[in-house]
């Protein structure tokens, strides 16, 4: 992902968004329903698939009953979202086809970055599904 859209300003707003809506759980999970409604949307099916487990892995997180992944990285998890969901970012999602490719990037970027800790956490997902079948 080119570094200009990670540093853009859109970008860092969201992650200032994102860190306020971690304080405040009513909007974060306004936030992830908004998010579930616009993926109804989305023709990508690795964004989809990236972002079902940001959700996922956000709704574990606030829940406390996964918490393994550092503040940061949920932070950066939760900004991609935001980015996401905001229509005008770096590139307008309101341009048909080229609207998404800056979301793509954003969350493909913050994917690759926490690589780690989302295989860690669908292990314990799929651990959790296991127990409860």
């Amino acid at each position: 992902m080119r570094d200009s859209t990670v540093e853009s300003k859109f970008f860092k707003k969201a992650k200032s968004k994102a860190f306020s809506l971690l304080q405040n759980r009513e909007k974060l999970n306004h936030l992830l329903q908004i998010s579930k409604d616009k993926l109804s949307d989305v023709n990508n099916i690795k964004l989809v698939d990236n972002l079902k487990i940001f959700v996922r892995m956000i709704k574990a997180y606030i829940k406390g009953t996964y918490t393994e992944v550092p503040m940061k990285g949920i932070i950066a998890i939760v900004a991609a979202i935001v980015y996401f969901v905001m229509p005008i970012d770096l590139i307008p999602d309101l341009i048909p086809v080229t609207g998404m490719i800056d979301d793509f990037a954003v969350v493909m970027w913050v994917y690759n970055q926490l690589q780690k800790e989302i295989e860690a956490f669908s292990i314990w997902e799929t651990s959790q599904n296991k127990i409860n079948d």
